[in-house]
């Protein structure tokens, strides 16, 4: 027995002291206490899972490596690229100045004028255009997608892609190695046919690996830097409804024709030189004056490898500065506590606010977790409703008429955080008025949320709810 007792101990004090290590090194990486506890508690909480998911999923070192590399290289080609971009004329219009302001000073980002948009409803709608748009490029393409799958709909897209390479265009595609999903023989194929093709951090265990962090989860396509595609929708058929599985998928896509273009541009290129290593300097010289129409257009991404959070701070200081309504859609919402309590704020400060979600996430866990936020904007006034017609996948907010945004950002902590996201950003009453007109259709397949019902959950819900919440900044 005395054996069996040393043997454990021997086992048990290196052990603990490990993890008493590895809590310390926590506390001291990460400067948002939610997250360093959350961590701990699911270390503490599952001992050797816990563990593995933390080296897997959540130990720094790996952010450092990666923001190293990320500096190192903004430092040199990417600094001289903002540079370029830095020159160009900001909008004068007096309703633009204090927002131009703002993202100007959050990474250089500036409102454009000449911008011709269209709102893409679903993959119905989404992929069409962009089919026609592929079929008429004359110079490049340039593709990056979370999600990209060898299915109908992705071998279309792949065929058009290798016939235009065959004709001499560039064609560069970059897709995320956890979201995507594309066999080895295409992938050959697309390369053999001229297509220069890459993954963006590969990982060993990317099929089981569903939410590791730092994932591109942008969607950008940018053709001869005249055209480009930003917003919601992936390259899947899940997306085209009516899908297979007969379920049905709402989501919202841009397409931008106009200056807005080359912030797309400049994005794509920033993170395929980190991919690849290759350098590739960005088209200037376009004239846009043929544009009849003039939408003021900002295009803002985020990156695990900046010290801020750009487009939380975007979404922060809109919000903030809302005089009547606030019209917002998301497929997740796990706020940040910055997110969370400006939204609070403006209601109780009268502001109208209607959050419009999906009845059911295609995350369980995600799903249990916003049930402790949304009580709590309940609370202040916000009107939360719930989509019954299938997936609410779409991105946006549209605040005042006047202020609006499509993209890739979900409100959740991971995609303030942690992944790498792009949304458009718009001050423009047209702009505001289309969206509200799609949120008010949503609405029409949705029910209200009640206060009540999530008061009068069954006790074992609302453990699983608190319970959830804990592991919100980590989801």
């Amino acid at each position: 027995m005395d054996e069996i007792f040393g043997w454990k101990t021997y086992l048990l004090v290196p052990y603990y002291l490990f993890v008493s290590f590895l809590i310390i090194l926590i506390i001291l990486e990460h400067k948002k206490p939610e997250k360093a506890f959350a961590y701990i508690f699911l270390m503490l909480l599952f001992p050797i899972l816990g563990l593995i998911l933390y080296f897997l999923f959540g130990f720094h070192y790996q952010r450092k490596v990666l923001y190293t590399r990320f500096r190192n290289r903004r430092n040199n080609f990417i600094s001289k690229l903002n540079e370029k971009k830095v020159r160009r004329n900001r909008s004068e219009q007096q309703n633009v100045k204090k927002l131009s302001n703002l993202f100007y000073n959050i990474d250089r980002v500036q409102f454009t004028a000449k911008n011709q948009v269209r709102i893409l409803k679903n993959g119905e709608e989404k992929f069409p255009a962009l089919l026609e748009q592929l079929e008429l490029a004359k110079k490049f393409i340039y593709i990056l997608y979370y999600i990209i799958e060898d299915d109908e709909i992705g071998n279309r897209i792949f065929d058009i892609l290798k016939k235009k390479a065959g004709e001499g265009l560039v064609v560069n595609v970059l897709y995320d190695d956890v979201g995507s999903s594309i066999q080895k023989r295409s992938i050959e194929e697309m390369k053999q046919a001229g297509i220069r093709i890459h993954a963006y951090m590969p990982v060993f265990f990317s099929r089981f690996a569903y939410k590791a962090n730092y994932r591109n989860h942008r969607k950008i396509v940018v053709i001869d830097g005249e055209v480009g595609f930003v917003g919601g929708i992936n390259i899947a058929d899940r997306y085209i409804n009516p899908n297979k599985a007969g379920f049905f998928w709402r989501d919202t896509h841009l397409m931008i024709r106009g200056e807005a273009v080359t912030d797309l541009q400049f994005l794509f290129i920033n993170d395929w030189f980190y991919a690849t290593g290759i350098k590739t300097e960005p088209i200037l010289d376009l004239n846009f004056d043929y544009l009849s129409e003039e939408t003021n257009t900002a295009i803002l991404g985020s990156d695990f490898g900046a010290t801020y959070q750009s487009i939380m701070e975007a979404y922060f200081g809109i919000i903030s500065n809302a005089n009547e309504e606030i019209l917002l859609s998301t497929p997740y919402f796990l706020p940040t506590e910055i997110i969370l309590d400006a939204l609070k704020i403006a209601a109780k400060s009268g502001i109208r606010i209607k959050l419009l979600i999906p009845r059911k996430p295609d995350m369980r866990t995600a799903f249990y977790a916003s049930q402790s936020y949304l009580m709590e904007i309940l609370q202040s006034g916000v009107e939360v409703f719930c989509y019954t017609k299938g997936m609410m996948h779409a991105k946006t907010m549209v605040v005042d008429n006047l202020y609006s945004t499509v993209g890739s950002t979900n409100l959740d902590q991971r995609s303030f955080s942690l992944n790498s996201e792009v949304n458009a950003f718009f001050i423009d009453e047209t702009m505001a008025e289309n969206l509200k007109r799609q949120f008010e259709e949503d609405l029409k397949d949705s029910y209200p949320l009640l206060l009540s019902s999530l008061i009068n959950r069954p006790w074992y819900k609302k453990a699983l709810s608190s319970l959830a919440r804990l592991f919100a900044p980590i989801l």
